[in-house]
C-alpha cells in the first residue's frame, strides 16, 4: 500500500509541463478553463505578461516607454492623493499600485486584470486583491489597446471589453489616460462612476491638456488635484 501524500488537485493542475507548454496552448486557444486558484500558482514571470479573461489566458500587451512614463507619474500623484485623504480620516489607509492582480470574479469563469495603475483599500499580509477594494482603476490607452480598455462590446464574437469587465466587478471609478500621438505626454483624462443599478460607467469629468486647467479637480472618490506639471515625463 502506498504512503506517499495525496497530491492537492491545484499541484496537478499547475504542473511544470502544462505551463512549459503554455504559450502554444494559449496560442491554439486550448487553455480555456483556469481558475482563480491555478491563476494563484502560476509563475509570476509568466502571469506579468498576462491576464485571465473568463477562465482564458491572453496575453497582456506591453506599455511603449510613453505608456511606461505616464503609468510611473500617474502613480506617483496618486500616491500623494491618497496619503493625504488618509490623513484627512477619507479612508483609514490606502495604497497604490502598477499592474497588480486584481481578481474581478471566480464564477462563471475566472477574471484577472491589471490596471495600469489602481488605487485600493489596504489588505491584510498575504490577501489577494479584488475588485471590490479598488478606488479607482485606471488605464491608459493606445492605439493598440483602445478596443480591449474601452471598445463595445461584442457578445457574438465573445469580446467583453475591461471597462465592461470593471463595471460588473462593482469597481467604482474607471479613468481613461490618453496619450498624445507621439506619446510624449498626456493628452487627455476620463473620469468615469459606475451607475450600480445598471452595472456601467457614466462620463464624470474630462480634462484636456492645453484646454483644462487642472489634469484632474475631483472629489471622488476622494480629493484628487493634479496639475498638468504633476504628469510631466
Amino acid at each position: 500500500m502506498s504512503h506517499e501524500p495525496p497530491v492537492e488537485p491545484a499541484e496537478l493542475a499547475v504542473s511544470p509541463q502544462l505551463w512549459a507548454a503554455s504559450e502554444l496552448v494559449e496560442k491554439a486557444g486550448l487553455l480555456d478553463a483556469v481558475t482563480c486558484e491555478m491563476w494563484k500558482h502560476i509563475p509570476e514571470d509568466f502571469c506579468r505578461d498576462h491576464e485571465l479573461d473568463r477562465g482564458r489566458l491572453i496575453l497582456r500587451q506591453s506599455g511603449s516607454p510613453g505608456h511606461q512614463s505616464a503609468s510611473l507619474g500617474l502613480a506617483r500623484a496618486l500616491t500623494m492623493a491618497a496619503r493625504r485623504a488618509v490623513q484627512d480620516g477619507a479612508f483609514p489607509c490606502l495604497r497604490v499600485a502598477q499592474a497588480l492582480d486584481t481578481r474581478l470574479w471566480e464564477v462563471p469563469r475566472s477574471t484577472v486584470r491589471r490596471p495600469d495603475v489602481l488605487v485600493y483599500r489596504c489588505l491584510e499580509p498575504g490577501a489577494e486583491l479584488w475588485a471590490r477594494d479598488v478606488v479607482p482603476a485606471v488605464e491608459i490607452v493606445s492605439p493598440a489597446s483602445r478596443a480591449t480598455d474601452t471598445g463595445h462590446d461584442n457578445p457574438e464574437a465573445g469580446f467583453e471589453s475591461k471597462m465592461s469587465q470593471y463595471a460588473r466587478a462593482g469597481i467604482g471609478h474607471y479613468w481613461i489616460v490618453r496619450l498624445r500621438p507621439d506619446e510624449s505626454a498626456v493628452e487627455s483624462i476620463e473620469q468615469w462612476r459606475l451607475v450600480e443599478d445598471l452595472a456601467r460607467y457614466t462620463l464624470a469629468a474630462a480634462w484636456t491638456a492645453g484646454v483644462s486647467r487642472d489634469a484632474v479637480y475631483t472629489e471622488w472618490p476622494f480629493r484628487i488635484s493634479l496639475t498638468w506639471a504633476d504628469l510631466e515625463f
